[in-house]
Formats: C-alpha cells, sequence, structure tokens
C-alpha cells in the first residue's frame, strides 16, 4: 500500500461472492418490478420518504427536550413541525406529494445541468470537459421533459428512476460477484 498518496486509503471488506451475486440478481428484478408497476413503486417511494421525515421528526421532537441552549429549542421545534408536516402529507397524499417532489426534483435537476455547463466551459482546457458537458446537456434535456409534462410525470417518475436505480445497482453488484475469485 502507498503511504505517499493524498487520497485516503481505507481497507476494502471481504467479498461474498455468492451473496454479491444473489443481492445483484435480486435488485435487478426488483428493479424491473418497479419498472412493471411505476405508480406502485411511485408511491412506495413517497411512502418511504414520509416515514423518513417522520423519524426526523422524531429526532428533532427529542433534540427539543434533550438540549440545554433555551435558543435552540425554537428552532428544533419548529423543524420538528416541518419534519412532521411533511411525513405526514407524505405518508397520507403519497401522490400529491410524490407530483409536487417531482417538479422540484425536475427544477434540480435542470438548474444543475446549467450549473454544470458553465463548469465545463471554465475547464474546457482540460481532457474531461465533455464528459461533464455531455452530463450536463442530458441533465438539461431530462430535467426539461420532467418539467415540461409536469404535473404527469409526479406518477411514474419516482418508480422510474428507484426502477433504474435498482438494475444498475444490480448489475452493479452482479457483475462485482462474477468478476471475484471463488472461495
Amino acid at each position: 500500500m502507498d503511504n505517499t498518496s493524498p487520497i485516503p486509503q481505507f481497507p476494502v471488506p471481504q467479498l461474498s461472492r455468492g451473496w454479491a451475486i444473489a443481492g445483484g440478481i435480486a435488485m435487478i428484478l426488483l428493479g424491473f418490478f418497479a419498472l412493471g408497476d411505476q405508480l406502485v413503486s411511485t408511491a412506495a417511494v413517497a411512502t418511504f420518504i414520509g416515514f423518513i421525515l417522520m423519524f426526523g421528526c422524531a429526532f428533532h421532537l427529542i433534540k427539543v427536550f434533550t438540549i440545554g441552549d433555551w435558543k435552540s429549542h425554537l428552532w428544533y421545534a419548529l423543524v420538528s413541525v416541518a419534519y412532521g408536516v411533511a411525513g405526514y402529507v407524505f405518508i397520507a397524499h403519497p401522490f400529491k406529494a410524490a407530483i409536487a417532489f417531482t417538479l422540484f426534483l425536475g427544477w434540480a435537476i435542470l438548474i444543475g445541468g446549467i450549473f454544470r455547463t458553465f463548469f465545463a466551459f471554465k475547464m474546457r482546457h482540460h481532457r474531461g470537459a465533455a464528459w461533464v458537458l455531455f452530463s450536463a446537456v442530458i441533465s438539461i434535456i431530462l430535467g426539461g421533459l420532467i418539467i415540461s409534462q409536469w404535473p404527469a410525470t409526479g406518477l411514474y417518475m419516482l418508480g422510474l428512476f428507484l426502477g433504474i436505480e435498482l438494475i444498475f445497482a444490480g448489475v452493479g453488484w452482479l457483475g462485482l460477484g462474477l468478476s471475484s475469485e471463488k472461495k
């Protein structure tokens, strides 16, 4: 191991070939299931986000009663209420929340692509600048498509993203498992 590298070196954990292959196949199958019924997948993602927000609400509410600085109590209470309301909306009305969240997501992707375009032109003398510009253009197109087809995209976009993510993550694990040595 080279100790002169500025990048910290982390030990690589032992890989179980069988679990990597099985997990990869399971993720790919779940990804195709998510793509098969994007409406149900979107509702599941929205509900999951709601439960995460409720956990955040509980965490901040606990902080209200455990911190000693009274100036921070109001802040934690307000954040707790915001998390609680957002969590309730995501759980009670997953499609309405998904539609609103998808609009936010579309704008975030579009604006991120615009910023990356400026960044690509700023670093135009670097060999990899074209890849940054390529990804920026894809983000601008994707964000524009999400926004232009909104609110309809809100009913399936989260499920679509979930399915694609599961498939590509599963392919990565499957490839890692298949390329590792048998033990």
